[in-house]
């Protein structure tokens, strides 16, 4: 007797030996055995629920093994084994509900034994060590917020750390090898599979009636460092994308300037046509291109030999030049027609019709979706939004001539050569929400 249930069934009795089958029940049962000599002791029988599992964590791992891995579920506390495929391990139990392991090596489903039972399967996947092929991209600002993305192999579930602090929304997709994020704060150089260095959010600003360049830490809105001296009359800049190098037009002197942002000094000096003003550099960092106000031309300069590859014809008196965040196209402000030409990247040609602008245009600047470009115009005080309606123009300082966005297209910078002054314009709201005193003439702006 089970308590006070019969056995299932006795197929063998010995002298010394009854082999029984249990009843179903629940708990602890005594049970007897009764023969015509009377009732024997009883002896204790524990009825254990089967167990079942319901969850691993985390469902994948290492083709070595060697991962710690829960397994939560019930009727667990009496786990004996777990088993991934044909490899058995022992487990620990944690609790009724959990249980851990440290796993094997290969691929297989797991399964609990404990005395109640064998439990139903859970698959459990052996992946690949991950692999970083590439890093997009190197560099970003040390307030963190930096979109990038990792490309490789094995990348589902993995962990992004940068210098110890973890990315933020993390992506993969379905196949592994491409991960996204955005990167945490930090500063110097990250740990982060092919490296990650962190750089100073920068505002290069040339200083025409002082030779020299000035660097403004956007983030504090405040000059850093001291001033780095470049050619006579220096007028346009430009940061390549890779913020390594500034290109600095210096028009009394009818050469480009190329600051090391490393060093913040100048390592190279290109001869230029003369009269340079404004200049900009393409996506992919091949090209820089230099409007020349007195020639009426733009030079096309090849970062990679710093030489000039070719001159372009556009519209009378050109100040400020910018390419499109695609890369296909420049904009040039004509100071004598008051309009923006347009020149095609892949061919250096002249397309469209000029488009006119306020008085005396000089710089101009997109932003990062390119819908929208930003010109000063410094004969009216203003500054032109075109391709889009805006409403009025918006009132900077005296004499605008320069403009630049943040990365993040959040801030336009103004140069502001009549009051020395630099102005900040919300992007979002089209409003002047401060002005930086700067150095004498301060004559174009960029930003890093």
């Amino acid at each position: 007797m089970f308590g006070s249930r019969p056995a299932a069934s006795f197929p063998q009795i010995s002298p010394t030996e009854v082999t029984a089958v249990s009843p179903a029940g629940t708990g602890v049962v005594e049970v007897t055995l009764t023969t015509p000599a009377g009732v024997s002791d009883p002896i204790p029988f524990y009825y254990f629920d089967p167990p079942v599992l319901c969850s691993v964590t985390p469902a994948s791992g290492p083709l070595a093994g060697g991962a710690t891995v829960t397994l939560t579920g019930s009727a667990l506390s009496t786990a004996t084994s777990v088993r991934f495929g044909t490899h058995t391990v022992i487990p620990t139990v944690i609790n009724d509900r959990q249980i851990s392991v440290t796993t094997p090596s290969r691929d297989a489903a797991g399964t609990a034994t404990t005395a109640g039972g064998t439990s139903n399967s859970l698959s459990y996947t052996y992946v690949g060590a991950p692999t970083v092929t590439a890093l997009t991209p190197t560099f970003g600002t040390p307030s963190g917020g930096t979109s990038f993305t990792l490309t490789g192999t094995n990348l589902t579930g993995a962990d992004v750390t940068f210098n110890g602090a973890p990315a933020t929304g993390v992506t993969v997709n379905a196949a592994g090898t491409s991960l996204s994020g955005t990167t945490p704060a930090g500063t110097g150089t990250a740990t982060v599979p092919g490296g990650f260095t962190y750089t100073l959010q920068r505002a290069y600003v040339t200083n025409s009636g002082s030779n020299n360049v000035l660097v403004i830490n956007t983030a504090t809105s405040t000059v850093t460092g001291t001033p780095i001296t470049v050619g006579a009359n220096p007028r346009g800049v430009a940061v390549t994308p890779d913020a390594t190098r500034v290109y600095v037009t210096n028009n009394g002197s009818a050469t480009v300037s190329v600051i090391d942002t490393v060093s913040n000094a100048v390592t190279t000096t290109i001869p230029v046509s003369t009269t340079p003003h404004g200049v900009a550099i393409t996506p992919d960092g091949t090209r820089a291109y230099v409007a020349h106000n007195g020639l009426s031309t733009v030079s096309v300069i090849n970062t990679a030999t710093n030489s000039v590859l070719t001159t372009v014809t556009v519209g009378t008196n050109p100040y400020g030049i910018s390419v499109t965040p695609n890369g296909t196209r420049v904009y040039v402000t004509s100071q004598g027609t008051n309009s923006v030409s347009v020149i095609d990247t892949a061919s250096n040609a002249v397309v469209g019709s000029p488009i006119a602008v306020g008085s005396s245009p000089r710089g101009v600047t997109f932003t990062p979706d390119g819908t929208r470009a930003y010109v000063t115009n410094s004969g009216s005080g203003t500054a032109s939004v075109i391709n889009t309606v805006t409403g009025t123009p918006l009132t900077v300082g005296t004499t605008p001539y320069g403009v630049a966005l943040t990365p993040d297209g959040a801030r336009a910078y103004v140069a502001n050569q009549g009051s020395n002054s630099v102005s900040v314009i919300d992007t979002a709201t089209n409003t002047v929400t401060t002005t930086i005193t700067v150095g004498t003439g301060p004559f174009a702006v960029a930003t890093a």
